[in-house]
């Protein structure tokens, strides 16, 4: 008779909806999942700043970091500032002809040891989408964590993930800040937010 393994149960995180809608049985009522805990460093290699250059352009990017205690995944604790081709911190998604894009904008942080580390990458959809608190009215991060991410719901302000939309490949998914939701079919040329994560 074959041994069964015994199986290991996933810790599925909380949306964070804690209300319940129209006397549904929803997730408000339910309130299953795992709720979102973080430990912020800001000592040692996770204080001051480092700067990161792309274009002849400087970002003094912060060096806290975030780690979420669920699944364990370091963040940054702060998004792309000031590079990209407006200088207000979104970058396309493919590399432009000045050497602009998310991907340059990660491995210039990794050159630059960003918070004492050399392994960031940017965060697939599924990663980046469990940040978010989607039982807030202006869905975002939690914002002692993650300070200054964009929390406004026009796509133009959403955060790019690594993610290749599956049907048309010259798109990528992103976050759309401030509803939450998942956006695909945005050209990897527009301009997004950035974030990074290692783990």
């Amino acid at each position: 008779m074959p041994v069964q393994k015994k199986r290991r149960s996933a810790l599925l995180l909380a949306t964070g909806q804690v209300t319940q809608y129209g006397g549904n049985l929803d997730d408000g009522y339910y309130k299953k999942g795992v709720t979102k805990a973080y430990t912020i460093l800001t000592t040692g290699a996770q204080s001051g700043t480092t700067n990161i250059t792309l274009n002849g352009k400087t970002d003094a990017h912060s060096n806290n970091c975030v780690i979420d205690n669920n699944t364990g995944l370091m963040w940054s604790r702060y998004v792309c500032a000031s590079l990209g081709p407006t200088s207000d911190g979104r970058l396309p998604w493919t590399t432009n002809a000045n050497g602009e894009g998310i991907f340059t904008y990660c491995a210039a942080a990794n050159a630059a040891s960003l918070g004492g580390y050399t392994d960031w990458r940017i965060p697939n959809i599924f990663e980046l989408f469990l940040l978010y608190n989607h039982g807030l009215s202006l869905v975002t991060p939690d914002t002692t964590a993650f300070p200054g991410w964009p929390n406004s719901n026009l796509a133009i302000y959403g955060i790019w993930s690594s993610t290749t939309q599956g049907s048309g490949t010259g798109n990528a998914m992103y976050i759309i800040t401030g509803d939450g939701a998942v956006g695909r079919g945005f050209s990897k040329s527009n301009n997004l937010y950035t974030a990074l994560v290692r783990g």
